[in-house]
C-alpha cells in the first residue's frame, strides 16, 4: 500500500476516534444509552476513496483506539465494529459496483450498508447481549422493532447525509482528487 494512502486511512481512523469519542448524541428515548457518533461517516469516505477493505480498517483502528482509551470493557467496541464495519463495508461495495452521479451512486449505496448493518445486527445483538449481561433471547427478540432496529437504520443514515453533505465536499477542497467529485448537469 502506498505512503500516501496509508496515511490518508490513519488520519481518518485518528479523526472517527475523535468524533466517537467527544460527539455522544441519544437518539432514541426509549434507549437513552445508545448513541449516536459521526464516526461511520469517516470510514464511509475512505470506502468511497479506496473500497471496503481499507473502510474496515479504518473501523477497526477507530475501535481498537477507543476499546484502549476511552471503553469500559470490550462489548460496545465489538458491538460498534461489527455494524460499522458492515455499514462501511458493504456500502463501499455498492458505490463501486454502482454507476451514475457521486450523491446517487452514494445513496443507492448507503441504502444497501444501511440494510446490511440492520440485518447483520438483529442476529448480533442476541450474541453481544447475552454476553454482555446475560440477557435472554426473548427480552432482546422485544428489543428488535422498538430499538435494535432503528438505532441502527437511524445512525446509519445520518452517517450516509453527514458524508455527503459535509465530509465529501471538505475533503474536496482539502485534498482535491481524493474523493469523486458530483457529476454537473
Amino acid at each position: 500500500m502506498e505512503a500516501r494512502r496509508l496515511a490518508v486511512l490513519g488520519l481518518l481512523a485518528a479523526a472517527a476516534f475523535v468524533l466517537m469519542a467527544v460527539v455522544q448524541v441519544p437518539v432514541l428515548p426509549q434507549a437513552p444509552y445508545l448513541r449516536y457518533d459521526p464516526s461511520d461517516a469517516v470510514a464511509l469516505l475512505a470506502g468511497v476513496m479506496y473500497g471496503p477493505g481499507p473502510a474496515v480498517a479504518v473501523v477497526f483502528l477507530k475501535d481498537l483506539l477507543y476499546l484502549l482509551f476511552r471503553a469500559k470493557g470490550p462489548f460496545g467496541p465489538l458491538a460498534d465494529f461489527v455494524a460499522a464495519a458492515t455499514f462501511a463495508a458493504a456500502t463501499a461495495w455498492a458505490y463501486h459496483r454502482g454507476g451514475g452521479p457521486f450523491a446517487a451512486r452514494l445513496v443507492r449505496a448507503a441504502v444497501v450498508g444501511t440494510a446490511a448493518r440492520v440485518l447483520v445486527m438483529i442476529p448480533a445483538n442476541f450474541v453481544i447481549l447475552y454476553l454482555q449481561f446475560g440477557m435472554p433471547p426473548e427480552r432482546v427478540a422485544g428489543m428488535l422493532l422498538p430499538v435494535i432496529v432503528p438505532f441502527n437504520a437511524l445512525k446509519a443514515g445520518a452517517n450516509a447525509l453527514l458524508a455527503l453533505f459535509v465530509l465529501a465536499p471538505t475533503l474536496r477542497q482539502v485534498a482535491p482528487g481524493l474523493v469523486p467529485e458530483p457529476s454537473r448537469r
